[in-house]
């Protein structure tokens, strides 16, 4: 089945930062030191963009990512990217193929399986907890979150609809108020990020996705935690088998 390239965007495409020359060595003066934090942070802004994309399914599945073009569509230099593609690297949102082949993440079909049986178990909880903390404005942001996810769906935009949804989930997630939990699973979305990002890139985008948000609200209206669980694994799992077909078909 072919598949229909995508053109890589980042949800910033202006300079982040007016830079200047790079000075190297310490920081010495005051002015120094300011140009230096604010190198720190212009690496620390490319890591969350890059790394956002990652998991919202701008890339591929092992599409090479080059930090020239990274630098070039985000108006910096070579160095906040190759600073953050390291940090990426090194707590593996990235790969290593080769001496200067970085990588997206890439799953086979056990990856897969491994990757969804733990999003089950943990989301599946994340919601349950969320579900007992939710207040009548947490559920009106969820609705918001939702209404987003399905204007862009729609609309056909695939980048803005893979946001809105990981919006959606964890605006859901967060109310559980269990931060280790919550950066367990976003540590999982990044490495299933491009996989799921198939879906939309080989057509099969369908309205599965808002039948489930809709039923995941309905429960925390009516309070049942167990039917919003349910609503996000059976999410997780229709996710699952349409990835498989694509797996089986390649």
């Amino acid at each position: 089945m072919p598949r229909h390239k995508t053109e890589r965007v980042f949800s910033e495409k202006p300079k982040l930062v007016s830079e200047g020359r790079e000075q190297p060595g310490k920081a010495r003066t005051l002015n120094d030191l300011d140009q230096h934090l604010h190198k720190t942070t212009l690496s620390d802004r490319v890591y969350g963009i890059v790394r956002e994309s990652i998991r919202c399914g701008v890339y591929e599945p092992g599409e090479k990512i080059t930090h020239r073009a990274i630098a070039s569509q985000l108006g910096v230099s070579v160095t906040p990217v190759r600073e953050a593609i390291t940090r990426l690297v090194s707590e593996e949102s990235l790969s290593m193929a080769g001496p200067k082949s970085i990588r997206a993440p890439s799953l086979g079909r056990s990856d897969l399986e491994e990757i969804t049986k733990i999003r089950v178990n943990l989301e599946g909880w994340a919601a349950e907890l969320a579900a007992g903390n939710a207040s009548t404005a947490f559920i009106r942001e969820l609705e918001h979150h939702h209404l987003v996810y399905c204007t862009h769906r729609r609309s056909h935009n695939s980048k803005a609809k893979m946001a809105a949804n990981a919006k959606f989930h964890f605006t859901l997630y967060a109310q559980s108020r269990a931060p280790r939990l919550l950066a367990i699973i976003d540590n999982l979305w990044v490495a299933i990020g491009p996989t799921l990002g198939l879906l939309v890139n080989q057509g099969l985008d369908d309205n599965d996705g808002e039948k489930f948000h809709d039923a995941a609200i309905s429960a925390l209206k009516a309070r049942d935690a167990a039917a919003v669980q349910k609503a996000i694994v059976g999410d997780i799992l229709t996710a699952r088998r349409k990835i498989l077909q694509i797996l089986d078909s390649e």
